[in-house]
């Protein structure tokens, strides 16, 4: 009678370093061996129980970071603070269209300014004195301070100190004033003239007619484009002309 050896009974473990299996049979299991794939030298003793055997953190590769959880409580705080910004960010802004808004209104609805109006006598002369300068500076006072020339009819002395005069009031009230300029014979208009140089009239302009006719000046509109012209002042947008059929005889 033949005997047979009985096949040797293996068991199979896999490495723990890259995860290749390995053969051993429990004769094997307290000694050292060597890993054929990764060639790590690992011990056989308790790796082939069903609970591995714990390898040193070394050895072990590290988990991917996308298996990191993510803490979902700063998550949801981070969503909650942009979300109270967004709403700060948009009441501030309803805010500022609710101010804008109210200051158009109160512009449009703004009583009308008031003007300081001389008593004058129908033709009579105007007389260039202290009350008038100061009627004529409050009534300038309210309007945006502009560009404007004066302009006088050739030697002219007298006409020249009623220019002067007015160059004084305007410069106190803040204009750019330039002049006065004579005029060549024959190109100035009659009585006292405010030019403008374009139609319709700008609202500057025709505050500034009132605040002359409110100080008791006769003055007379007039369209003309030279303010504005060739060899002008670039800040000039009107211009006060005094003839000597008006202000020559004061």
């Amino acid at each position: 009678m033949v005997k047979r050896n009985a096949p040797s009974e293996t068991c199979e473990t896999a490495c723990p370093a890259c995860g290749a299996p390995i053969k051993a049979t429990p004769s094997a299991r307290r000694r050292r061996v060597q890993c054929p794939k990764c060639r790590e030298v690992i011990s056989l003793e308790g790796t082939l129980s069903p609970e591995p055997e714990l390898v040193p953190q070394s050895s072990v590769l590290p988990p991917a970071p996308a298996a990191i959880p993510v803490p979902v409580t700063g998550s949801v705080q981070d969503t909650l603070r942009i979300d109270l910004l967004e709403a700060r960010v948009e009441a501030l802004e309803a805010a500022l269209r609710d101010a804008m808004a109210a200051t158009r209104t109160n512009v449009w609805n703004a009583p009308q300014r008031q003007l300081i109006w001389m008593t004058a006598t129908p033709g009579q002369l105007p007389a260039f004195s202290h009350e008038q300068s100061q009627a004529l500076l409050l009534n300038l006072a309210g309007i945006r301070a502009q560009g404007i020339t004066i302009r006088i009819p050739a030697r002219d002395e007298a006409v020249r100190r009623h220019a002067e005069w007015f160059k004084s009031v305007f410069e106190r009230a803040g204009w750019t004033v330039h002049g006065p300029e004579e005029l060549p014979p024959g190109a100035h208009g009659v009585g006292l003239s405010l030019a403008v140089p374009e139609l319709p009239v700008n609202k500057d302009a025709a505050a500034t007619y009132l605040a002359l006719k409110a100080a008791g000046f006769d003055t007379n509109p007039v369209l003309d484009s030279a303010p504005r012209g060739e060899g002008s002042h670039p800040d000039t947008i009107m211009a006060l002309t005094l003839s000597p059929g008006r202000a020559g005889d004061v």
